[in-house]
Parts: structure tokens; C-alpha cells; sequence
């Protein structure tokens, strides 16, 4: 579209220098009446000839007016072109954009494109899970997609609208991850999404701490307060800046490390068996740090340790392993 921009614009120009010139040469007029007829021929206007004007000048004029009504039929052809393209291009893509959303399920939706979205949703990508982004910007939505390196599912639009929610599968996801830096539209997000799915896992991010409460009352189940952590995180690193912490690890080390918590279903092939039974580090690469039982928890559990249904084990591997637990506790 562009192209064909540059060309008519080139076509225009060559054609009044053509006019200017010719008629400046063979008739002799100066440039200004030569650039005026040369105006007047092209437009088809209807100005009357000049009487003086030679046979060569009336051969230069048919060549003129040729050209205007090529030009006019072309710019007119490429604009209607542009306008088709624009709208057919745009359908399709969202169509295409909606079959995704669609087809989603337990998916992941982050809302805010900005910087702290952009790094959840590298994360949630790395671990292989679907996700949709919300976000009222255009421009913040291609620069996420600069910063990933791929194309992803999202929404352009406000959060808050249950109509927005609704288009990013809201009724179907599995968690709802708010990156907004105003606390009073995130809280509106999560009152808004709890509404629609209230079995939806929230996590919210709060700038000011005062509005900590008013994130958990709207429908909150995690609220992480980034200047607190990052101030935590600082001063960790400057009272012990030779330690590196098992986090650190696991987030900046060359391996590809998470951890996830991974629910036993009643009906898995592994629960009611001892850990040393399944042996999950020999058969999907994965350790178990920890057993949430309940309102129990249970750390470093041991080989004799049983798994229960409805058991939640919060476990470390490589991203690739976690496909391999997940079969595991399904198949068996």
C-alpha cells in the first residue's frame, strides 16, 4: 500500500515537470504559465485553448490530459485498494485472533503490556502455558510482541469492561494476572473478573499499600506489593551480596529451572503412594520441597511421606520436565 503511495506521488510529479518543461520549450512561456497550463490541462478543467498555442503544444497537451486520466483512474484504483485491503486484512486477522481466544482453556490472562507485564508474560511462556494479554494500547501490544519474539492472543481494549474480559475467555481461564500501575483500575479489573468467573485465581500487583486491602475485598487472591519486594530484594543482596540465593537460581541461573505447584486429582495413579513409590526425580527429573495439605504444610517431605488426593506439591524441575510429572500423575 505504501508502494503504490510513493508511485502515484512520483507519477504526479513527473507528469507536471513534463508540462512545465515542454511547454516552456516549444511555446516559450515562462515557467510559471507553463506549470499554470500544464495545471489546468491535467485537471481537465476546460479553460479555453490558447490561440497561439502550436501543433507541437497540442500533441504536448493530449499527452497531458492522457496522463491525468491515467493518474486519476490509478490513484482512485489504489485508494479503493488500500481501503479493501485495510478492512479485509483487518476481519481476518481478527477472526483469526478470536479462533485462538476461543479455542483457549485454564488459560492464563495478563492484563497491562507495560514493563512488569511484559516479564510475566515471558514467564508464563516459558513455561509452556496459554495465555491472552489485555491492554488498551496498540503500541504497547507490538512492542510485547518485539520484546517475546512471537506472536501471541490478546485483546486490545479496557479491562474493566466485562465485554473485554469476556473476548479474552475470562469464563474459561484459569488465572487473571493484573500488571497495572493504578491501583483503583486493577481493583475495578478484579471486581470485574471475579463477577464474571469467581472460581478465577487473581494475582494483583499494588503500587501504594494502602489499596493492599482494597485489591484482597475486590477479589484478590495474591496481591504483591513490587516496590515492597524490590526493596526486601535490595537490601537482601546488599547485607549478603557473595550469597546467591536458591532463587536467584532458579530465576537468572542458564538453566531453564521453575517451580510449580502441581495438584494430585482423586482419580491420579499416584496418589494414595509414598514419594518413594512414584520416585519423581527418577522418572520425570522433579524434587518435592513441599506438601500443601490443607491448611498444612509439609516441608521437605521424605520418601515415606504419602500422597493424598486433593494433595497441592510445590516442585522443582526443568520447564521440559513438568510434561513429562504431568503425564505421570495422570497416566501413571
Amino acid at each position: 500500500m505504501k508502494k503504490n503511495v510513493i508511485i502515484l506521488a512520483l507519477m504526479i510529479v513527473f507528469v507536471f515537470v513534463f508540462g512545465t518543461v515542454a511547454f516552456h520549450l516549444i511555446e516559450g512561456w515562462n515557467l510559471f504559465d507553463s506549470f499554470f497550463f500544464t495545471l489546468i490541462t491535467v485537471s481537465t478543467v476546460g479553460y479555453s485553448i490558447p490561440e497561439n498555442l502550436s501543433q507541437a503544444g497540442k500533441v504536448i497537451a493530449s499527452i497531458l490530459i492522457s496522463a491525468g486520466v491515467t493518474i486519476v483512474l490509478y490513484g482512485f484504483t489504489s485508494v479503493t485498494s488500500m481501503i479493501v485491503e485495510g478492512h479485509i486484512g483487518e476481519y481476518f486477522k481478527s477472526r483469526r485472533m478470536r479462533k485462538m481466544i476461543d479455542r483457549l482453556k485454564d488459560h492464563f490472562i495478563v492484563v497491562g503490556a507495560g514493563r512488569t507485564g511484559r516479564h510475566t508474560t515471558l514467564e508464563i511462556m516459558k513455561a509452556k502455558k496459554p495465555f491472552v494479554v489485555i491492554d488498551q494500547s496498540e503500541e504497547a501490544i507490538a512492542r510485547l510482541k518485539d520484546f517475546l519474539g512471537e506472536e501471541f492472543p490478546y485483546v486490545v481494549g479496557d479491562a474493566t469492561e466485562e465485554e473485554i474480559l469476556m473476548k479474552a475467555g475470562v469464563e474459561r481461564a484459569r488465572s487473571l494476572v493484573v500488571t497495572l500501575p493504578d491501583d483503583a483500575k486493577s481493583t475495578f479489573v478484579v471486581l470485574t473478573a471475579k463477577s464474571l468467573n469467581p472460581n478465577l485465581e487473581i494475582v494483583s500487583r499494588v503500587s501504594d499499600m494502602k489499596a493492599l486491602s482494597k485489591l484482597v475485598y475486590a477479589g484478590a487472591d495474591k496481591v504483591i506489593a513490587t516496590s515492597e519486594l524490590a526493596g526486601v530484594r535490595l537490601a537482601q543482596m546488599a547485607l549478603n551480596p557473595t550469597t546467591i540465593s536458591f532463587l536467584d537460581i532458579l530465576s537468572f541461573g542458564e538453566e531453564s529451572f521453575r517451580i510449580e505447584e502441581v495438584v494430585i486429582p482423586p482419580e491420579s495413579p499416584v496418589a494414595n503412594k509414598t514419594l518413594g513409590e512414584i520416585n519423581l526425580a527418577k522418572r520425570a527429573g522433579t524434587i518435592v520441597i513441599a506438601i500443601r495439605r490443607g491448611g498444612e504444610v509439609i516441608f521437605n517431605p521424605t520418601g515415606d511421606t504419602k500422597i493424598l488426593p486433593e494433595d497441592r506439591l510445590m516442585v522443582v524441575g526443568k520447564s521440559d520436565h513438568f510434561e513429562k510429572l504431568h503425564r505421570l500423575i495422570e497416566e501413571g
